[in-house]
């Protein structure tokens, strides 16, 4: 087996991934994830923490009307 290296990878075990499909309703709950994770570190008082709060009812919504 011949190993052929290509910008620091070996294109054999590249070759060897499958790809995943994700729908649209993964990457909403990826998103929803992060969002969570970030609005524990941030002061839900301050503006970004505000903002981040709206985006994570955004994406509750879209989650939502997806699923249906």
């Amino acid at each position: 087996m011949e190993l052929l290296e290509i910008n620091g990878f070996y294109s054999n075990v590249v070759d060897a991934v499958e790809t995943r499909q994700y729908t649209a309703k993964d990457y909403l709950k990826n998103q929803h994830i992060f969002l969570k994770q970030l609005a524990d570190l941030l002061d839900c008082d301050s503006k970004a923490g505000a903002l981040v709060d709206m985006q994570i009812a955004n994406l509750e919504m879209a989650i939502e009307e997806v699923s249906k």
